[in-house]
């Protein structure tokens, strides 16, 4: 661990830009948990007690730092990743050699992102802009943040946030069983967030810095690298390629076909997406609430971005067969509710939720390694996820 990010001078920095009377006099480390360490996929979570003087501002004496703990020069920024793409790419024109050229390339990026885990910068950049510019707006069940910053410079990033497991948090993933109960209480704090943004005009000013799925954010890394990613996944994973084996579809099958659906997404009407709606990055607090975490792949995007993801991942294959279509009536009342003039007929929803399971699929767990989060984990979300993709019949209702 590095010790800048834990000193006690930035963070008082960080939290005093919000809180300017804050007296802060000490730092505990509590707990943490490493990038890619099963607990943390892209960042790194540190649980501290803070001793704090008189004037607290309503600051908890416990909260979590999110971070990213690596060295920035050992941290893949973009210019590495665009010339890593093109020098694969020339090497792939070389006879004989181009066979080997990505295989290699692609196991070194994988075993040195296993020594030194990371995510993109472009994630980190716009999970703080969400917590800063977006979170205070928004009434749905999600993290209270107390700072965060972003230095392009570095890339370093924090967000000090409270610390959920003070409200009885249970945080679950494909492997555990959800209630229809909190499912409900997670949708309907999307009809929220969808409802509040939905085909707005502020996405032409001051919400302009929203990525899209094909523009922005982490588009340039998925464009210059991610079918290769995929591939070395594949190449050395038995368990993904058995997973997907039912699809009968080739990788390079999928990847074409997942981004004609973000096409045909982008004839909206689009809205504000969390963008990683899967099971793992949400929280129970009872058994009827739950909330929403890990901003960092938010995007502008169509409502089933989200929908798709957090049904198929955080229900069972039963659970889903059986409930679905009443679920999906229920968010379509929900947009009603809180304020949709015209929201989609029941076919033209039934079409995009068919359609959306494929990012859920081939960007959400192909492309992320089973170190991340565990190879169980990994296995139970590709198995969620390419059942519905069967059930659903969703490579057919793709143009």
């Amino acid at each position: 661990m590095t010790a800048p990010a834990l000193e006690l001078a930035t963070l008082t920095e960080r939290l005093r830009a919000a809180r300017p009377t804050l007296d802060l006099r000490g730092v505990e480390i509590v707990e943490r948990a490493r990038c890619g360490d099963g607990l943390a996929s892209t960042a790194d979570r540190v649980s501290l007690r803070l001793e704090l003087g008189e004037h607290t501002d309503e600051l908890p004496e416990r909260v979590v730092l999110k971070t990213i703990l690596l060295h920035p020069y050992l941290r893949f920024g973009m210019p590495v990743i665009l010339a890593t793409a093109r020098v694969t790419s020339a090497l792939g024109r070389v006879p004989l050699l181009g066979r080997l050229a990505s295989p290699l390339v692609f196991g070194l990026i994988g075993a040195y992102q296993r020594w030194f885990p990371h995510a993109p910068d472009a994630m980190y950049a716009n999970e703080v802009r969400f917590y800063a510019e977006l979170r205070p707006q928004l009434s749905i069940e999600a993290p209270r943040v107390y700072a965060s910053s972003y230095e392009p410079r570095n890339g370093r990033f924090e967000i000090v946030m409270e610390d959920l497991r003070d409200r009885g948090a249970r945080f679950p993933n494909a492997t555990t069983p959800v209630s229809l109960a909190q499912i409900r209480s997670l949708l309907d704090s999307l009809a929220r967030l969808h409802a509040q943004h939905w085909a707005s005009p502020r996405f032409d000013d001051e919400l302009a810095w929203v990525p899209g799925t094909r523009r922005g954010g982490m588009f340039p890394v998925f464009d210059a690298i991610g079918l290769d990613l995929i591939r070395d996944q594949l190449r050395r994973s038995a368990d993904k390629r058995e997973l997907i084996a039912p699809l009968e579809r080739s990788i390079e099958q999928l990847w074409e076909a997942m981004w004609r659906v973000q096409l045909e997404f982008e004839a909206g009407p689009t809205t504000l997406c969390h963008g990683d709606a899967h099971i793992g990055n949400t929280y129970l607090l009872s058994e009827d609430q739950a909330g929403l975490l890990d901003w960092q792949l938010m995007v502008r995007g169509c409502w089933a971005h989200d929908l798709s993801y957090l049904l198929a991942t955080g229900l069972s294959v039963e659970q889903r067969r059986a409930h679905e279509h009443e679920l999906l009536a229920e968010y379509l009342e929900a947009l009603a509710r809180y304020g949709v003039a015209t929201p989609p007929s029941p076919s033209q929803a039934w079409l995009r939720y068919r359609q959306g399971m494929i990012w859920g699929l081939v960007i959400g767990w192909l492309i992320t390694p089973p170190q991340n989060y565990g190879v169980e984990i990994t296995r139970a979300n590709i198995g969620k996820m390419v059942s519905a993709m069967r059930d659903l019949d969703t490579l057919a209702a793709i143009p």
